[in-house]
C-alpha cells in the first residue's frame, strides 16, 4: 500500500481510506459480519485511514465501524468524523453530537475531526455558535488530534473557511469530471500552495466513474486498465493529496482498491489523453451530477431521489434497444415530488432536485 507521510502532524497514512458511508446492507441495514470482515482484510493490507460521519445510515455507520475496529489495536488506525452543523440547533448541540459519535464509535478520541460539508447556508453557525473554540477544547482535552473540513462548495468559499482558521487538512471533492467547481482544481491548488493536506471524496464520483460502459470508456478498453484504476492515478499522482477516500461496499471492491494502489504508477501522455476523451463523452451523455450520498434522503413523499437519477443516468449512458440492469425508472415515484424543497437544502451539489424530477418525468 502506498502511503502519505504527514511530517507536520506526525502521522503516516495510507493512500487508500476506506470511506464508511456505503458499508454492505440488506434492505438499508448494515451486515456487520461482512463490515467486520472488510475492516480486517483493509487493515491487514495497509490501510489504516476509515472515514464515517455522524449522519451515514443514520448513526449506523459509526456503531457498525465501531465494533469492526474492535479487532484492531487502537494505535493501529485513523479515525476521521465529521460535525453536521446543519444538525445543531444551538452551542450545546456541538457536545452531544460529538459525545454520541464517540459512545457510537466506542472510542475515547477521534483523530481527524472536520466541520461536515460546510457551506453558507452553516457559515454563520460557526461564528454564532464558537465552533473554533469549542473546537480548540477538545483539542486541549485530547479527544480531537487534528481539525480540518469538508465541502462540496465552490473556490471563493473554500477561501472564506481557510481566512477562519488554520486547519491541518481540508477534504474536498475532486476526480477528472469535477475539475471546474466544488472547489475543483483552483480549489486543490489552493491547498496544496498554502501546503494543507488534501484528503479526496468521491474520486469515482459516486461509483459512476466505476461503472462507465465500454462504449463510453472505449479509451481505457483500447490501452488496457481499469476504469477505477485511470479515475485514482489521476488523483494519486497530484502533490499534496494525503488520502483518496473510496466508499467501498463490497470485498470485491475493496480488493480491486487495493490492487490499483498497490501498484499505482504516473499516467502517461497517452493516457491522459484517454481520460480527456472519456470524461467529454461521460459529460455529454450525464443528467444529472448526483453521486447517491443520499444527503437528500428520507423525501416526506416517498421519492427515491438517489435511486431514480442513477437509473435516468445509467439509462442515458447506455443508448441500447435491448433492455439493461439498472435502467427501470419509476416515474410513477418521481411525480410524486411536490416541490417542498427540503432536498435541495440538504444536497451537497447544489442540485436543483425538483427541477431535475420534472425533466425525468418529461422524457417519459
Amino acid at each position: 500500500m502506498k502511503i502519505s507521510q504527514l511530517d507536520k502532524m506526525g502521522v503516516t497514512l495510507s493512500k487508500l481510506g476506506f470511506g464508511c458511508m456505503r458499508f454492505p446492507n440488506i434492505d438499508n441495514v448494515i451486515v456487520q459480519d461482512e463490515v467486520d470482515k472488510m475492516i480486517k482484510y483493509a487493515h491487514d493490507n495497509g490501510i489504516n485511514y476509515f472515514d464515517t460521519a455522524y449522519v451515514y445510515g443514520g448513526g449506523n455507520s459509526e456503531i457498525a465501524l465501531g465494533k469492526a475496529l474492535k479487532q484492531l489495536n487502537r494505535e493501529d488506525f485513523y479515525v476521521t468524523d465529521k460535525m453536521p452543523l446543519w444538525v445543531a440547533k444551538n452551542e450545546e448541540d456541538l457536545d452531544i453530537i460529538f459525545d454520541k459519535a464517540l459512545e457510537r464509535l466506542q472510542l475515547d478520541y477521534i483523530d481527524f475531526y472536520l466541520l461536515h460539508a460546510l457551506d453558507n447556508s452553516v457559515y454563520e453557525k460557526i461564528i454564532n455558535y464558537n465552533v473554533i473554540d469549542w473546537a480548540k477544547k477538545k483539542i486541549a482535552e485530547g479527544k480531537i488530534k487534528h481539525l480540518g473540513f469538508s465541502m462540496h462548495d465552490d473556490y471563493d468559499f473554500l477561501v472564506k473557511v481557510l481566512d477562519l482558521y488554520d486547519f491541518e487538512f481540508v477534504q474536498i471533492q475532486l476526480n477528472y469530471l469535477d475539475i471546474i467547481d466544488r472547489p475543483g482544481l483552483k480549489g486543490y491548488e489552493e491547498l496544496e500552495k498554502r501546503n494543507i493536506p488534501v484528503i479526496i471524496m468521491e474520486p469515482l464520483k459516486g461509483g459512476l466513474l466505476s461503472d462507465l460502459n465500454d462504449n463510453i470508456a472505449a479509451p481505457f478498453r483500447e490501452l488496457g486498465g481499469s476504469n477505477v484504476s485511470y479515475a485514482f492515478r489521476w488523483l494519486a499522482e497530484k502533490k499534496g493529496i494525503a488520502t483518496i477516500l473510496s466508499g467501498m461496499s463490497s470485498m470485491a471492491q475493496l480488493k480491486q482498491n487495493i490492487e490499483v494502489f498497490k501498484n499505482l504508477s504516473p499516467l502517461t501522455e497517452e493516457e491522459n489523453e484517454a481520460i480527456l476523451k472519456v470524461e467529454k463523452n461521460v459529460i455529454k451523455l450525464q443528467k444529472v451530477k448526483c453521486t447517491g450520498c443520499g444527503y437528500c434522503m428520507p423525501c416526506p413523499f416517498g421519492v427515491t431521489i438517489p435511486e431514480l437519477f442513477k437509473a435516468w443516468n445509467t439509462k442515458s449512458m447506455n443508448q441500447s434497444t435491448n433492455w439493461i440492469s439498472g435502467t427501470d425508472i419509476n416515474y410513477e415515484i418521481a411525480e410524486k415530488c411536490r416541490n417542498c424543497k427540503k432536498c435541495v437544502r440538504l444536497c451537497p451539489q447544489h442540485i436543483n432536485i425538483p427541477q431535475m424530477l420534472r425533466q425525468l418525468v418529461s422524457e417519459k
